[in-house]
């Protein structure tokens, strides 16, 4: 390390602390440098005899920070309000609890509350700024982690006082006018509650905290969470136009309830899903490993697929209803016309409505129980490889079997490796 390394390094360390110390100090390295340099001695040399510039800062207690922490405190509560008109909205509140409105006129307002303690306040900060047409705001450090020297590193050597502490929270109000195209909100680990905002298109994304989506107008929603829970409510987008509501929850428990759109996805990795209330043109209910549970909902063309996990569906109707799962069961009450049913492993139980006119039920090795009480006529072939038949309370001997009853409308076809077959 040259002089000039060294003396960039130690500006760096020292611009957290108070001014007058921070001039004192490199005023007199400055001057060390220049007599040691007139007296013959390398750089490598004096910076030896100066030596390490962490150690230098331990003498200093953190009163030698107070002057900068009363600046950074002074920032730490703030409202503010924009007018312009943006063709999107960006905001990331990190690890702030965010609350997200719509404004009651053609203001951007941001109320930002950091009530944590000073180390929190120290490192956390507001931004807020525009670009190409673009508002940004929210939460950030002071200095980008991967520079390796950042206010947190002067922070820390003060931990063992307790009042050093990171404890305490941040806190984001925003209220955005309706109109604007395009509005995106993240937060790492904070939770995000939104409500009511009235855009084209709403993206969200929280990665340890819950997400809460209620009463938004758009044309297409998407929300991710990673390991928090997430419930969206309230949503009347028309089913008849080109409209999506996207939801994903990868390991925490994703609720829907009342929401309406063309398209409608619903996935999860590992978490459950609860659906009541949904309305849709087309219906996507998908995840690896957790259960899906769906009540009074509506969809012309329906897809529900999952690994392990059961799917149960109550109250069901629509046009075409399709299930999957590997070795979950399927738990169905559908008014549908067209049902396709499969599973690998797993037990399948339908009751179909009177508007079914095609029932098609596959198991690997589980058993098949139908319900066509509310049908008034059907054609059913059943086949098992090495279970038992019940036609509507009568066994039937062999591996298959044909029957028919009433008007023989509906065509019903069961087939299972080695489970039973049950038709009521």
């Amino acid at each position: 390390m040259n002089k000039a390394e060294y003396m960039e390094a130690l500006r760096e360390r020292l611009q957290y602390y108070n001014k007058a110390l921070e001039t004192e100090i490199l005023e007199d390295y400055e001057q060390h440098f220049a007599e040691g340099l007139a007296e013959g001695r390398s750089e490598e040399e004096i910076i030896a005899e100066l030596g390490n510039i962490e150690d230098m800062l331990q003498e200093f207690s953190q009163e030698d920070l107070k002057q900068e922490l009363e600046a950074v405190e002074s920032q730490a509560n703030q409202s503010n309000s924009y007018r312009q008109l943006y063709r999107a909205v960006v905001i990331d509140g990190l690890l702030a609890d965010m609350n997200v409105s719509a404004s009651p006129d053609d203001q951007i307002r941001i109320s930002y509350e950091n009530n944590g303690s000073k180390a929190l306040k120290l490192r956390y900060h507001f931004y807020q700024y525009e670009e190409d047409g673009v508002f940004y705001a929210g939460v950030k450090e002071r200095r980008e982690a991967e520079t390796g020297e950042s206010l947190w590193d002067v922070v820390s050597m003060f931990a063992n006082f307790t009042n050093w502490s990171s404890a305490g929270s941040i806190d984001l109000d925003v209220q955005i006018p309706a109109g604007i195209p395009l509005i995106r909100l993240s937060s790492t680990s904070g939770d995000l509650k939104v409500r009511e905002l009235e855009t084209q298109e709403l993206e969200t994304q929280c990665t340890s905290g819950d997400l809460q989506i209620q009463g938004v107008v758009c044309r297409k929603l998407l929300a991710r969470t990673q390991s928090g829970d997430q419930q969206v409510s309230d949503l009347s987008l028309a089913v008849h136009e080109e409209t999506e509501i996207e939801l994903h929850a990868a390991s925490g428990t994703l609720e829907a309830r009342d929401i309406s759109g063309a398209k409608i996805c619903l996935s999860t990795s590992s978490g459950d899903i609860n659906g009541n209330g949904l309305n849709a043109g087309e219906l996507k209910v998908q995840t690896s490993s957790g259960e899906a549970e769906l009540r009074n909902a509506e969809a012309d063309r329906t897809a529900l697929r999952s690994g392990s996990g059961d799917i149960c569906l109550r109250g069901f109707r629509g046009v075409e209803l399709r299930g999957e799962t590997g070795s979950g069961e399927l738990r169905l009450q559908a008014d549908t016309e067209s049902m396709d049913i499969k599973t690998g492993s797993g037990d399948i139980e339908l009751e179909a409505g009177s508007r079914a006119r095609q029932v098609r039920m596959v198991a690997g090795s589980g058993e098949i129980r139908l319900n066509l009480g509310h049908v008034e006529g059907a054609s059913i072939v059943a086949r098992t490889g090495s279970g038992e038949l019940r036609i509507r309370g009568q066994e039937a001997s062999g591996r298959s079997h044909s029957f028919s009853y009433g008007s023989g409308t509906c065509r019903v076809n069961l087939t299972t490796g080695s489970g039973d077959i049950e038709v009521r």
